[in-house]
């Protein structure tokens, strides 16, 4: 079996005239953390519908748990989990249903205990017996992210997963996050917060204009900055200064182009 649970290669996706996607190919390796980083329309919610099914590629092949993304996607379906950048939960049932709900689709022992655990480690318990409508937009970002985490699914897809939450929240979530990739699971993760990428992912790939530019670990896009002068204290670059530093490569190169 391959040592990558994704391979995607040369993906390309049009909006009528807009392209959105233009070539994007990337690995990722079984139990890594994967970020995917860039601004909005960058193209990575594109990438992400396309890797879990909900839209098709115009080019290119995505290979997820071993399936190709277009031929076998009912097998894909049920090797991942997936957060959107919306938190889809139902606002007529109370918080325990949901997560009780997705237990019983995920045909799991114990559903109520299943809700229950993960309520209290989302500090939602108290608002258990609520019914979501009356939560606040951090409170459905924390109960979207505990339904996403029920069952034991190989990869699990996090778009933007911490956005509207409060530190607190945050710390929880990336607490989880790792968690679940020292188990085994493969994340996928798009962010906006450089520290966030920083934090969690094993490799970071940035995404700018429908391509992917630069990828690789910290350490190696640390190499990408100029050296620093040398400074008393030897001070680590940050992913926001590398972040920076690359974008306004790429800027410097498309201006020379045109």
């Amino acid at each position: 079996m391959s040592d990558y649970t994704m391979a995607v290669k040369g993906l390309t996706k049009s909006f009528k005239t807009t392209k959105v996607l233009n070539g994007v190919s990337f690995q990722v390796k079984h139990g890594e953390i994967f970020a995917l980083l860039g601004s909005n329309g960058a193209g990575k919610t594109t990438t992400i519908k396309i890797m879990a099914t909900l839209l098709k590629p115009d080019g290119g092949s995505a290979v997820i748990n071993g399936y190709e993304v277009t031929e076998k996607p009912d097998n894909v379906r049920q090797s991942i989990s997936l957060t959107g950048q919306f938190a889809a939960v139902d606002e007529v049932l109370t918080g325990q249903e949901n997560l009780i709900m997705i237990a019983k689709l995920r045909h799991l022992d114990n559903p109520r205990g299943v809700a229950d655990n993960l309520l209290k480690r989302f500090g939602l318990a108290e608002a258990a017996d609520r019914r979501v409508s009356t939560y606040s937009g951090g409170m459905r970002r924390k109960l979207d992210i505990a339904m996403t985490l029920i069952g034991n699914a190989a990869i699990i897809f996090l778009d933007e997963p911490t956005t509207g939450l409060d530190p607190e929240a945050r710390i929880e979530v990336w607490k989880m996050v790792k968690e679940l990739a020292k188990n085994g699971t493969t994340v996928f993760l798009t962010t906006q917060y450089l520290d966030e990428a920083q934090q969690l992912a094993d490799r970071i790939a940035i995404m700018r204009e429908g391509k992917i530019i630069v990828e690789g670990t910290m350490s190696e896009l640390e190499k990408l900055l100029p050296p620093a002068k040398v400074e008393y204290v030897e001070k680590q670059p940050t992913l926001e200064e590398i972040y920076l530093a690359v974008i306004s490569k790429q800027e410097a190169k498309s201006d020379g182009e045109h």
